[in-house]
C-alpha cells in the first residue's frame, strides 16, 4: 500500500513537470509601446482582422519623448490548456522590465557608446492578466492545421527621464524576461499543505529499529516513508528556474521636446526689496513636429507667496493656459515671489522654488497623445542689498562701470564664478539664451553717457588726395527732470594700430665686455638692438589721416541736437577707416570708444 501511494506521488510529480517543460517550451515573451496612448485592451482587440497576428494588429510608436511615460505592453504566448494549469503555471510566473537610454553613436572613435539605465521594475499583478485565445496556423504541419494560442497580457508604466550623461542621438532600449519559480515537491504531493492527506494510510517506519533503544527510555521514534520523499533537492533554487523565451530588445528613438529654464532677477526699488522676479522660459526643440499643448505651469515655494504676471485672464488673453505651441517656439512666463513677512526675518535667508511643467503632444490627435511631465526645484536668495545707494556717480554723470556696481549684496549666488561650464551645471539650458545672455553682459560692462551719434559717409566717390568728411549727428537722450548740467562732449579719431607691432621685452644691452676694460653702464638702446629693429620692422602706409585733431560739441541741453563735421584726407587706395571715434565727456573725463562707424572705399584716381 505504502509503495503504490509513493508510486502515487511520483507519477503526479512528473505529470506536473511534464506540465512545467512543455509550458516553458513553447510559450514565448514579447512586448510593444502602443501609439494609443492609455490603450483599452478589450476594445483594441475586439476586431482583429483575420490572418493578422496579436502583436502585428497593435499600432506601435516609432519614436518617444523624454519626459513622458510610455505603457509597455507585455504578451506572453502560452499553449492552449487548462484553466487550473495556466492559473498554476500564471502564478510561479516572474516578469521583470528593465528600462535604458543608449548613445547610438560615441563622443570618441575608440570608446563604447554611454549607457544609463532609468527603470527597473516587475509586473505586480501576474496572476491576473488580460487573456485572450486566438487561432493561428501552424507553419510546421503539412496539411495547414491551425492551433490554438492563449495570450496573457500586461501593461508596466515607464517614465522616460532625462539622463545624467551627454545625449549623442539617443534611443531608448527596453528589454524584458519571464521565468518560472521552482515548484517544491511537497506542493505536488500533497497539494501545498506541510501535513499528509486526511484517511491516506502512513507507509512503514524507517525509524523502527530504534524503537528498542534503551538510551531513547521507552520513546518509539517514527519517520514516515513519505516525508523523505518530500526532501527538497540537492541543487539550489537559482538552478531550477526555468527561463522563458522572449525578445531580447525593444529599440526606440527617443528626442527632448522641451527645453525650460528659470531666471532670477532682483528689481531695482527705493527703498530695496527683498522680492524676486522669476522668468520661465519654454524653448519648444525641432524635435517637435506636432503640436504641443502647454496644460499647466505651476511655481510654488515654501517660503513666500508667487504671483503670476502673466496676460492669463479673460478669453483673449495671449498667455492663458493650454497654449498651443509648435516647434522653434520660445515663450517666457513673468512671476513676482514675495518672501513672509516675519517679526525678525534676517537679511540674508535663502529659500527653494518648486517648478512643474505639465504638456501634451498632439503626435496623432485624439489617439497618440503622450503626456510630458517636469518638475524640478531650485535656490532663491531673498538678500536685500546692504548699501543700494554706494555708487552715486551713474547718476551724476549717467556713466556705469564695470568695476563699481550699482549696489552690494549678502549671500548672493551671483558673486561666485562657477569654475564648470555652464552646459555641464544646466544641461538643459539653451545655448542661444547664453549667448545673448553673454551679449548683453558684455554691453552692460560700456559706460553709458545717455547719448545718441549717427554716422554719415560721403555721398560722392573719393580719390586718393581728396578730403572728405563724416556727418556725425550727436543727440542729448536724458531726460527733462534730471539735474545734469549741459554737456559738453569733445569727438577725438583714434588711428588704426599695427597689429604687426609687437616687440617682446629684450635686454638693454646685448654687448660684452673684454677682459681688462674698465666696467660701464649698458646703454639705454644698444646698436645691435635698433639694427635688428630696423631690419625686422614691416612698413606700414598710412591710409588716411584726420584733419579734425580735436571736435568740441555743446554745450548740449538734454533733449538738443547737433550736427559736427569730421573731415579726413585719403592717402591710399582701398577700404579706408579709423580705429574708432572715443566720445569724451569733459565735465567727468570719461569716453566711450565707437567702433562701428562707416565703410569708406578709396576709388583709383581718374587716368
Amino acid at each position: 500500500m505504502a509503495e503504490a501511494e509513493a508510486d502515487c506521488a511520483l507519477e503526479g510529480a512528473d505529470a506536473a513537470h511534464d506540465t512545467s517543460y512543455d509550458f516553458v517550451k513553447q510559450s514565448y515573451l514579447t512586448y510593444a509601446i502602443p501609439a494609443t496612448t492609455n490603450i483599452d485592451l478589450e476594445q483594441a482587440f475586439r476586431d482583429v482582422e483575420a490572418g493578422k497576428s496579436v502583436l502585428e494588429s497593435i499600432q506601435q510608436r516609432d519614436s518617444l519623448f523624454f519626459d513622458e511615460t510610455v505603457e509597455v505592453l507585455l504578451i506572453l504566448r502560452m499553449p492552449r490548456s487548462e484553466e487550473s494549469t495556466l492559473q498554476a503555471q500564471m502564478k510561479r510566473l516572474v516578469i521583470s522590465v528593465e528600462g535604458q537610454i543608449v548613445n547610438t553613436k560615441s563622443a570618441h572613435r575608440d570608446s563604447q557608446p554611454a549607457v544609463e539605465t532609468i527603470f527597473k521594475g516587475h509586473v505586480e499583478d501576474v496572476a491576473d492578466p488580460f487573456v485572450i485565445v486566438d487561432e493561428e496556423e501552424e507553419s510546421d504541419s503539412e496539411d495547414g492545421s491551425s492551433s490554438q494560442n492563449v495570450y496573457a497580457m500586461w501593461k508596466v508604466s515607464m517614465f522616460l527621464c532625462r539622463p545624467r550623461m551627454r545625449l549623442q542621438h539617443p534611443a531608448v532600449v527596453v528589454s524584458a524576461s519571464a521565468s518560472l519559480k521552482p515548484q517544491v515537491m511537497g506542493e505536488i504531493s500533497t497539494g501545498g499543505t506541510g501535513y499528509l492527506q486526511s484517511g491516506v494510510p502512513s507507509s512503514f517506519n524507517l525509524l523502527e529499529t530504534f524503537s528498542s533503544d534503551p538510551a531513547l527510555n521507552g520513546v518509539k521514534p517514527r519517520l514516515s516513508a513519505l516525508r523523505v520523499s518530500r526532501v527538497a533537492p540537492v541543487s539550489r533554487q537559482q538552478d531550477l528556474v526555468a527561463h522563458l523565451r522572449a525578445l531580447p530588445q525593444l529599440r526606440i528613438p527617443v528626442y527632448p521636446v522641451i527645453h525650460t529654464r528659470v531666471r532670477l532677477s532682483r528689481p531695482q526699488s527705493v527703498p530695496p526689496q527683498a522680492t524676486l522676479i522669476a522668468m520661465l522660459e519654454v524653448d519648444f526643440t525641432p524635435h517637435a513636429e506636432c503640436e504641443i499643448l502647454l496644460d499647466d505651469i505651476t511655481l510654488s515655494t515654501g517660503d513666500g507667496t508667487v504671483q503670476s504676471l502673466n496676460d492669463d485672464e479673460g478669453p483673449d488673453a495671449q498667455m492663458k493656459l493650454p497654449m498651443s505651441c509648435v516647434s522653434h517656439d520660445h515663450v517666457t512666463f513673468l512671476y513676482h515671489i514675495k518672501p513672509h513677512q516675519h517679526e525678525k526675518s534676517p537679511r540674508s535667508f535663502m529659500g527653494s522654488l518648486d517648478v512643474s511643467i505639465a504638456a501634451t503632444a498632439q503626435v496623432i490627435p485624439g489617439v497618440c497623445t503622450p503626456r510630458l511631465a517636469m518638475s524640478w526645484e531650485t535656490a532663491l536668495d531673498f538678500s536685500t542689498p546692504v548699501n543700494p545707494s554706494f555708487n552715486n556717480m551713474a547718476e551724476a554723470t549717467g556713466m556705469q562701470r564695470a568695476h563699481k556696481p550699482s549696489q552690494l549684496s549678502i549671500g548672493s549666488n551671483t558673486a561666485v564664478t562657477p569654475l564648470k561650464s555652464p552646459s555641464v551645471l544646466r544641461p538643459d539650458a539653451l545655448p542661444s539664451l547664453e549667448s545673448s545672455a553673454a551679449r548683453a553682459k558684455a554691453a552692460a560692462a560700456v559706460p553709458d553717457l545717455g547719448i545718441t551719434m549717427s554716422f554719415i559717409g560721403p555721398s560722392g566717390p573719393v580719390h586718393p588726395g581728396d578730403v572728405f568728411s563724416w556727418t556725425v549727428c550727436v543727440v542729448n537722450r536724458s531726460p527733462e527732470q534730471t539735474a545734469r548740467p549741459p554737456r559738453k562732449l569733445a569727438l577725438v579719431a583714434v588711428p588704426k594700430r599695427r597689429r604687426n607691432d609687437a616687440r617682446p621685452v629684450r635686454p638693454p644691452s646685448t654687448a660684452s665686455r673684454r677682459r681688462g676694460e674698465k666696467e660701464l653702464a649698458d646703454a639705454v638702446a644698444d646698436m645691435n638692438v635698433l639694427h635688428a629693429l630696423q631690419k625686422s620692422s614691416v612698413t606700414d602706409v598710412t591710409e588716411v589721416v584726420c584733419l579734425s585733431a580735436d571736435t568740441r560739441v555743446g554745450p548740449l541741453a538734454p533733449g538738443a541736437c547737433h550736427v559736427v563735421e569730421l573731415q579726413f584726407l585719403a592717402l591710399r587706395e582701398g577700404i579706408v577707416g579709423v580705429e574708432a571715434v572715443r566720445v569724451v565727456d569733459l565735465g567727468s573725463q570719461e569716453h566711450v570708444d565707437i567702433r562701428d562707424l562707416p565703410t569708406t572705399i578709396v576709388e583709383p584716381a581718374a587716368a
